[in-house]
């Protein structure tokens, strides 16, 4: 019997964690109903002038619809992979992925055989061929693929559009990301026609692994038809079973998708019930604008209202396939397509490492052809060159080093240097300590570079800067305002490193803060970071959003704010990790917009044997959670475990 049991919770405990780490195979639906009720007025005129044509359209669902073109641009949002690795996909995966798009929309993909009879009859072909396009914005030659490092790419959403956007009136923007933000939960998602005025950015967000049949996608049914279902939405179609309910509701039976020959149904989710007949009468479980898992067809009236948006300037669809754009973006029929001169382009993350450590530089080129040679150069660095794809390099000396690639291929061949490419830092720290309270007029110079904190600058906005305005202790601190902000830049001021190998925990980084927010429009965020490997990765330790960061009771603080005696707060983040570490790093790292300012002061290291006594311990610890040996929340045994948020673990036996 008790193996029994054993076996029943392993089977539950697993149907529970992938039920948990599930996501759904699109948002589309929730994220047009957000941006409808930001400006419903707008959305329903749009709706209304997309509605009127689309009636026409619906008369002629049997038509045989002319070719249309669609010009397409990936743009691959990775965190620093190799090119073919994880998020930062091949171009064979890009192509296949656009390969199985084709096939849907020309009706041509292998398992339309599938299709019941019951369905045979209204199959639909949308005539509509997605091609990469061969000219960028600017009228060079591309391959229809970006590649941009982007710290964001494993929360996914709208913002990747401020990264990179070519004109949506012009192509098909396709943005590919690690995964899509845990808040919207979906493997991919766009915005129907109706939505935004003219200066929405329209276009796709896919997770990775929903993009074609290979690398890192996969070749089951609704995997490999996910884009085409999301183009199915940009181009107007709603789910079978409703414009913006859910999956699966039963009220689903009184909504409507505003299609004819699609049966009203509830939807089916990860299954593929041939005989459902959720509203009375058979579902048509294989469409692909349905989550079964056996996804395959357009119905002849899905097409139609396709072709409706495809001939309407409600979001600029009918500007996509016009013979003027085809042209312009290389996609012409006609159009004599010519290798590409490489864009060439390499990072490393964080752009920092140390003396005598390997650096791994990563390429990132993109329209690099079929067989690129490469060649690098290193002034100063070991080797000095180099013919690798990515190759690695050592700095024996700190400093900031310039880095040049060339680039080679059938069209030629393309060179680019970047100056102060990477720095290198001295890692034997001289600091065993830090308090800083900013009273130095020539902050963040200390007249010692390796006690130096760092501020990186910014070309477009302004950044972190001391000030004697306020202070919670002497007459300095340093502050920081988002008021102008894109909301895009991260401002980092960084600590010079520091040797913790002396320190005994609980090691605890301690710093004031003061901050009002200046509007409902106000979104800042700061986060704490540290590194122990020359900045080459950080671990984030602790931050705080707008809410939390309100010091002064709540109010808005539409004039610059100045913080009084009372309106500062103190905060600490927990270090225990790296006490003992003999070179540590620490980040402030801000990001905002339509904020006011944040100032913080009186930073300083604490810890059990140094400057820290048993009443801050006490003061400070709070009890998270308690669990017994099987790792259930349980008050009443005997053996517990205690969870502490300064990361100690006590265990406990009540004899």
């Amino acid at each position: 019997m008790k193996k029994l049991v054993i076996i029943f919770t392993m089977l539950f405990l697993n149907t529970l964690l992938y039920a948990q780490n599930e996501i759904m195979p699109c948002a589309t639906h929730i994220l047009s109903k957000k941006e409808y009720e930001k400006n419903p007025d707008l959305f329903l005129k749009n709706k209304e002038k997309l509605d009127s044509i689309t009636k026409l359209f619906n008369l002629n669902t049997r038509k045989g619809w002319s070719q249309k073109i669609i010009p397409v641009v990936f743009h691959i949002m990775h965190e620093g992979n190799p090119v073919g690795e994880d998020e930062n996909i091949s171009k064979e995966q890009i192509e296949d992925a656009v390969r199985l798009m084709n096939e849907d929309f020309n009706a041509t993909n292998s398992d339309l055989s599938n299709v019941i009879d019951e369905f045979q009859s209204i199959i639909g072909n949308t005539n509509v061929t997605y091609k990469l396009a061969r000219i960028d914005p600017n009228g060079n030659c591309t391959e229809g693929i970006t590649r941009t490092y982007w710290e964001g790419t494993s929360s996914g959403n709208d913002d990747a559009k401020q990264i990179i956007f070519w004109d949506d009136t012009s192509y098909l923007n396709i943005w590919v990301v690690k995964s899509i933000d845990a808040s919207i939960g979906a493997a991919a998602y766009t915005y129907v026609p109706s939505t935004g005025g003219p200066s929405f950015r329209h276009g796709i967000i896919a997770n990775h692994e929903y993009v074609g049949s290979i690398g890192t996608g996969s070749n089951s049914s609704y995997v490999r038809h996910t884009l085409s279902h999301e183009c199915g939405h940009f181009f107007n179609l709603e789910h079978t079973w409703a414009e913006w309910a859910d999956v699966g509701l039963s009220t689903n039976c009184n909504q409507d998708d505003f299609v004819a020959d699609t049966p009203n149904c509830i939807g089916s989710y990860s299954s593929c019930n041939l005989s459902s007949q959720s509203c009375g009468t058979l579902d048509n479980v294989q469409n692909i604008m349905d989550y079964a898992s056996c996804t395959a067809m357009f119905t002849q009236g899905q097409v139609a209202r396709m072709q409706a948006s495809l001939n309407s300037s409600v979001g600029d669809r009918v500007d996509l396939w016009q013979e003027d754009n085809l042209w312009a973006t290389g996609t012409h029929p006609n159009y004599q397509e010519e290798e590409c001169l490489a864009a060439v382009d390499f990072y490393i993350p964080n752009g920092s490492s140390c003396v005598n450590t390997d650096v791994q530089i990563f390429n990132n080129t993109y329209n690099d052809g079929e067989n690129p040679t490469y060649y690098w150069t290193f002034p100063g660095g070991t080797p000095p060159n180099s013919f690798e794809e990515n190759p690695i390099v050592n700095y024996s000396s700190p400093g900031n080093y310039n880095v040049s690639l060339s680039v080679s291929t059938d069209a030629g061949t393309t060179y680019e240097t970047i100056n102060n490419f990477v720095t290198i830092y001295d890692n034997n720290p001289i600091l065993s300590s830090i308090n800083e309270g900013f009273e130095s007029s020539n902050f963040p110079n200390s007249g010692n570079t390796l006690s130096d904190w760092e501020i990186d600058e910014q070309e477009t906005e302004n950044t972190w800067n001391r000030t004697e305005l306020a202070s919670s202790v002497g007459g300095g601190s340093i502050r920081i305002r988002s008021r102008f902000f894109s909301g895009e830049i991260n401002h980092n001021l960084m600590s010079p490193f520091i040797n913790l190998s002396q320190y005994e925990n609980p090691v605890r980084l301690y710093f004031d803060y003061a901050y009002a927010r200046r509007n409902s429009q106000s979104n800042d965020l700061l986060r704490i970071l540290v590194s122990n490997d020359c900045g080459l990765s950080w671990t984030l330790r602790k931050d705080l959003t707008t809410d939390e960061l309100i010091t002064n009771g709540g109010s808005n603080v539409t004039s610059v704010f100045v913080p009084n005696s009372s309106q500062w707060e103190e905060e600490y983040v927990n270090l225990n990790p790296w006490g003992g570490d003999e070179s540590v790093k620490i980040k402030f790292e801000f990001n905002g917009e339509n904020g006011n300012y944040l100032y913080i002061d009186n930073i300083r290291l604490e810890s059990a044997n140094i400057g820290l006594d048993d009443d801050i311990i006490g003061k400070h610890k709070e009890l998270l959670k308690t669990i017994d040996i099987l790792g259930r929340e349980n008050l009443k045994t005997k053996f517990y475990i205690e969870f502490y948020d300064d990361g100690t673990i006590i265990k406990n036996y009540k004899l």
